[in-house]
């Protein structure tokens, strides 16, 4: 049989390859380069393959990047939202329909798996791209600790993002929070701090089987976040947080332009001042969004059902239906001040007041506001709040019945959606529930 012509020359191009490697390294050894040289640690042969690799990841993360700046173009300009079906197009372009797997995260981050390098990109919501060199992945307590002491040593993550793989059980571990704020610091700023700085995602995963119990300020699962955004992450209803001021199930001090979205809290939490289901004190343009809390809370001043104290931040789309106890407690926060706003919430919990404290105003959705503060579009449920008596409304805040509050998931915007499944009795729940 005749061999093909074609298939000779190629096996001949590919003999003289081997015997051009073969003399190049022949050439090397003859003029005085060791193979330790070439394959060592800092080798000829071990650096070109080095290049090779970043040369390759730096084209991948190009491509992501090229991937998330295309689909922002809309034909009416730039888009400020990452829409999901342009950006599975965009990603298609670059890696081809299979070479890619792509998680939708709900918050309006992504997380992308390149297959054939097997390395992940993580989109957050404000578009920026953190490459698989600055992703760490958390699957056990025993890492979620060593993460959390890494954080409180000083790493504060910044530009990193944290990833849960699956829920945590700490089995009934003493937890300290990731992100100190030592009680003897007297601001947030202070150089005693040692804040969490960077993107945790809970990927809809959850922390449980904890409990704190101390004077110390600033606890919950984070304790100072600065700069930093927290997501899709749950506290389980096998927790009790206990102690002094500034507590939360979530995070006891969000600050400096920080964000908690998409995060629920089942823990019971009582505190003596500035207690929130989600965070305690929310501060400096941070914001709380598309959270609900299910755990009931007791304090004294300040005490509110998603955010203990508001100050020049946002609470957002938000419920509660945790019971409240305390002097000025409220549904959604406790107080709310500075040009802060609180915006398409509701509460079904039932509020009560106990004694002192004539000057808390409207406890279904906020208890202390001011004037230069926006209230806007929340309501609260009739009967729960003052022992079952309504109290005057205020503008923003208006009470309905059962009924009513449970049609209300159009009018509270596209973040909630109606309780078609009961999960919440009926009650408007958030579209990621």
């Amino acid at each position: 049989m005749k061999k093909n012509k074609k298939t000779l020359k190629r096996k001949e191009r590919g003999i003289t390859l081997i015997a051009l490697v073969i003399t190049i390294i022949v050439l090397l050894i003859l003029a005085g380069v060791s193979i330790a040289m070439l394959k060592g640690e800092n080798g000829i042969l071990t650096q070109a393959t080095n290049a090779k690799e970043s040369t390759d990841k730096a084209t991948e993360e190009e491509k992501v990047n090229m991937a998330v700046l295309g689909s922002s173009i809309a034909d009416n300009g730039y888009s400020e939202i990452l829409d999901e079906a342009s950006f599975r197009q965009e990603l298609t372009n670059q890696f081809g329909n299979n070479g890619y797997d792509l998680v939708v995260n709900g918050d309006g981050s992504f997380i992308i798996t390149v297959k054939e390098s097997q390395r992940k990109y993580y989109v957050n919501d404000d578009k920026t791209v953190i490459n698989s060199d600055n992703i760490i992945e958390i699957s056990s307590a025993e890492e979620l600790a060593n993460f959390r002491d890494d954080v409180n040593s000083g790493n504060s993550y910044e530009k990193k993002a944290v990833l849960l793989t699956n829920d945590i059980d700490l089995e009934g571990e003493e937890w300290e929070p990731i992100g100190y704020y030592p009680t003897e610091s007297s601001s947030p700023d202070s150089e005693l701090n040692r804040p969490f700085k960077g993107v945790f995602d809970g990927c809809n995963y959850k922390v449980d089987n904890f409990y704190i119990n101390t004077e110390d300020k600033v606890q919950g699962i984070f304790g100072l976040v600065s700069s930093g955004e927290i997501s899709n992450l749950g506290v389980g209803e096998n927790i009790s947080i206990n102690g002094g001021t500034v507590r939360a199930g979530i995070a006891g001090y969000l600050y400096d332009g920080s964000k908690v979205n998409n995060c629920y809290n089942n823990a019971t939490i009582e505190g003596t001042e500035t207690v929130g289901g989600i965070v305690g004190v929310c501060a400096n343009n941070s914001i709380v969004v598309n959270c609900y809390n299910s755990g009931n809370l007791k304090g004294s001043y300040n005490v509110g059902g998603i955010v203990g104290n508001s100050i020049t931040s946002q609470v957002i789309n938000c419920y509660n239906n945790g019971d409240i106890e305390a002097i000025r407690p409220a549904g959604i926060a406790g107080q709310a001040v500075h040009r802060s706003v609180v915006e398409n919430c509701y509460n079904i919990g039932m509020i009560t007041k106990i004694q002192g404290d004539t000057n808390a105003v409207h406890f279904g959705i906020v208890a202390i506001v001011n004037e230069e503060d926006e209230i806007k579009n929340c309501y609260y449920l009739n009967g729960t709040v003052n022992n079952g008596n309504d109290i005057e409304e205020c503008d923003g805040v208006t009470s309905k019945n059962s009924e009513e509050l449970k049609a209300l998931a159009p009018v509270l915007g596209n973040s909630f959606k109606e309780d078609i499944n009961e999960i919440n009795d009926g009650y408007p729940i958030l579209y990621w529930q």
